[in-house]
């Protein structure tokens, strides 16, 4: 029977080179220093036999600790000095880091590259066997990395999104033997992966797996819907099961369906070291499908006489033809955003809570579909995925055809297959070498692995487009959908509609959109301090300096207004995937330092909602939905003539519009939004939204006075973790959204993990105890244990 072993805590890290251990060896497992057990840890350095032992007395003068030295190429150490501090994974430590003005790490967060080491002890259970395998797994490491084990070196690794594994069975050493020892050295001035914030160090989870050496293979099960319609579901089961004895046996396989259905296998015979594949068709009697509004998961359990494995698994078809995409045979609109894989606070560390967090809100907003840019998926992604209902665009990372990256792929396809969420795969994001002849080579290698691999996801890439509409068709002739960047923009020209016009029988869809500025609580642009207006900036993707409106890339690459009436004047594209869904670290467009983080979110790095985030979410979602901006402080507001701008988003009929009870008379909602220009007032601003002229919906903006306290209020409660919201509130009980008072933070019955404010150029040291408000709130990330409810405790200055 499987079982999983965590090596998340109680690890040791050094920031900096420290004496590196060889690679190559002279005798076994004799590298000894940090890879081995130290003198105060138990087991040794290396189990020495008699001829062993006299051996390393001849090459050293009779001194068997100086032999061992000379072999290992490495000074042994008693302990660990006070440079390695404790840590848990996930860990990424280039959060702890200071900010460095820097041009050449600008755009990749701002953080200086290095070299760190990780290093763990672990003992196994007195009753752990031989006669079973032990595979260690990491979720991901990023950077450059090389991993020893127990005196020797298991390997490298070049990509930060991909899952490492080495079967350590022979290897690993049992209760009686003492430690076992697992040394990690991750190196970041190797090169990027991208052009964003991207971390370093062991940022996902760590873990034994044992299992018996008569096993389930865990990749090779997964299920695919081959037809549906309303009576029935037509399903095709694999799964392979390993035999590593020395002798033949028999297995009996049962498939079990949410404990009701059971399919029975005959039984075979699997030969000595040898892999057998099952493969069978079955029916679903009235199946419940699986889509983002009704998530419908089955749970299956598969056995044979020694092991088992369970899995979810949905059923759906998906189709995309020049109309769009199909889900379950009816044409279905993408209500997407992109997403890179970092969080305030916490950098690229993300943890399951936080990432079902994050897809939450993205619920809460209405959207159906995320594209993973632009890398693999991690599997907690896709769990939260499967389980909230959102339609995942997966994503390779770069258009190589070499052996290493075709490696990776095959890797991470097979174990994101059984995923219902996937309906895509991307192969790469605008590449250069796109539409060439060069370039359809790799494409060709890499559709043919993800077709064999994952026969029913759609295939996709993410391509640059240019202002003539130029296509190579020769290269564009092994997706199903040719996908485009920023078709609505003006600086991307007619290039899409031109390449429709040549191409009417090709499908075409919207894969990044929008790439739209602003920050959370900012109604005027602030260059000194990086801020935008979320009115809209005057700042632009592609000229320097304050512009005028209408310039290239004036606020963005788009509008959203301008990336949603494209939408609906082009509905064959499929739908929209917004640039991004939240603010991420790096990219600080259009500003350069102090900014270190993006603007482009819907939300800010802590997940807060932006004022768009109501425009999008009056489209997407059924409910009522209205929107007061901007705040209602003076300093907070760009007033020209007396005159200030008010903008309602709401999905009802009419607004109306009240300045401290007077009011200015109603507007019809158009295209989701009310506009007007105002004589400021201190005091209440309050709109009003009407159904057939019934009142539906109020919200209102106050003047406030200054800070008297913060409340504390709970964002989200995960199963291990817990977001809090902080917000300052005057004595009047008036939220006052143009505070940047510092605080000072602790948790009772729990950690502090991460603090964030979603300020745009908050460079201020790392801590865990002090955050400053910006635009009035912050959140704080405490992980505690499950039964428990933590606790805030804040003061401000």
């Amino acid at each position: 029977m499987n079982e999983s072993i965590s090596l998340n805590y109680n690890w040791k890290f050094h920031l900096g080179e420290i004496q590196k251990p060889k690679i190559l060896a002279k005798k076994s497992y004799a590298f000894g220093g940090l890879t081995a057990p130290l003198e105060n840890e138990t087991g040794n350095i290396l189990p020495v036999g008699p001829g062993g032992n006299h051996f390393l007395n001849l090459i050293s003068n009779g001194d068997p600790d100086k032999g061992l030295q000379n072999l290992a190429g490495t000074d042994f150490i008693k302990s660990l000095d006070k440079t390695w501090q404790e840590i848990n994974i996930p860990d990424d430590w280039k959060r702890r880091e200071p900010y460095q003005n820097d041009p050449n790490t600008l755009m990749t967060g701002s953080k200086l590259d290095g070299i760190a080491y990780y290093r763990k002890t672990f003992k196994l259970a007195t009753d752990s066997s031989e006669d079973r395998e032990y595979l260690l797994h990491f979720d991901g490491i990023m950077g450059s990395s090389d991993i020893w084990f127990n005196g020797c070196y298991l390997g490298h690794n070049d990509s930060g999104y991909v899952e490492i594994d080495y079967d350590v069975s022979q290897i690993i050493r049992f209760a009686s033997d003492g430690n076992n020892v697992i040394l990690v050295r991750t190196d970041t001035t190797t090169g990027s992966e991208g052009w964003w914030y991207e971390g370093a160090g062991i940022y996902k989870n760590v873990w034994i797996e044992v299992r018996d050496l008569v096993h389930l293979e865990s990749d090779e099960f997964y299920f695919r819907t081959t037809k549906i319609n309303d009576q029935n579901a037509k399903m095709l089961v694999s799964f392979a099961v390993k035999n590593d004895l020395n002798h033949p046996i028999s297995v009996t396989p049962k498939l079990t369906i949410d404990q009701t259905t059971q399919i029975d296998f005959a039984t075979v015979t699997i030969q000595s070291q040898s892999v057998r594949r099952f493969s069978k068709a079955f029916e679903i009697k009235e199946p419940k499908l699986w889509s983002p509004e009704h998530p419908n998961l089955y749970q299956a359990r598969l056995e044979i006489e020694n092991d088992s494995l369970k899995q979810t698994f949905g059923i759906k078809t998906v189709n995309y033809d020049v109309n769009g995409f199909h889900l379950n045979g009816k044409l279905y609109l993408l209500k997407g955003v992109c997403e890179h894989q970092d969080f305030g606070g916490v950098g690229i560390a993300l943890n399951q809570d936080i990432i079902d967090f994050k897809i939450k809100r993205l619920k809460e907003m209405g959207v159906n579909a995320l594209r993973s840019s632009h890398h693999f998926a991690a599997k907690e992604l896709l769990n939260a995925c499967d389980r909230l209902g959102i339609i995942l665009i997966d994503e390779n990372r770069l258009l190589e055809a070499t052996p290493w990256r075709l490696r990776n792929l095959t890797r991470m396809v097979k174990q994101s297959r059984s995923h219902v969420c996937i309906s895509f795969w991307s192969i790469a994001n605008e590449e250069i070498i796109g539409n060439t002849e060069y370039g359809r080579r790799s494409v060709k290698k890499i559709t043919e692995i993800i077709r064999y691999l994952s026969p029913d996801t759609l295939l996709i890439s993410a391509e640059l487009l240019n202002p003539e509409g130029k296509v190579n068709d020769d290269y564009i002739k092994y997706f199903d959908i040719l996908g485009v960047n920023y078709p609505e923009a003006g600086v991307m020209g007619e290039g899409a509609e031109l390449i429709h016009q040549s191409h009417p029988n090709l499908p075409m869809m919207c894969t990044e959109n929008a790439s739209y500025f602003s920050t959370r609580g900012i109604y005027k642009d602030d260059a000194e301090n990086c801020h935008t207006n979320n009115f809209g900036s005057l700042y632009s993707m592609v000229l320097p300096g304050k512009r005028k409106p209408g310039d290239p890339g004036v606020g963005g690459t788009a509008r959203p207004e301008t990336v949603m009436s494209y939408l609906h004047q082009h509905e064959y594209m499929g739908g929209v995937f917004l640039w991004t869904a939240f603010d991420y670290y790096g990219e600080p467009s259009p500003f350069g330092w102090p900014g270190i983080s993006s603007q482009f979110g819907i939300m800010d790095l802590g997940g807060l909602p932006k004022d768009y985030f109501y425009y999008y979410q009056a489209q997407w979602q059924d409910q009522p939905v209205l929107h007061l901006m901007p705040s209602w402080n003076k300093t907070d507001l760009t007033i020209e003539n007396g005159q200030t701008e008010v903008r309602v988003f709401s999905n009802l009929d009419e607004v109306e519009l009240f300045i401290n009870h007077k009011s200015l008379g109603k507007k019809a909602v158009k295209n989701y939004e009310c506009n007007w220009q105002i004589k400021y007032e201190p005091g209440e601003l309050l709109a009003k939204g009407y159904v057939k002229d019934k009142l539906a919906l109020e919200d209102k903006k106050e003047t406030s006075d200054k800070i008297s306290k913060v409340n504390t209020a709970i964002l989200y409660r995960g199963k291990n973790c817990t977001l809090f919201e902080l917000k300052a509130i005057d004595e009047q009980n008036h939220f006052v959204p143009d505070d940047n008072s510092s605080l000072q933070i602790n948790a009772n019955n729990g950690q502090i993990i991460g603090l964030t404010n979603g300020n745009p150029s908050d460079n201020s040291e790392y801590s865990l105890s002090k955050i400053k408000l910006f635009s009035g709130k912050a959140v704080v990330i405490v992980k505690h244990e499950e039964s428990v409810l933590p606790k805030l405790n804040v003061d401000f200055d």
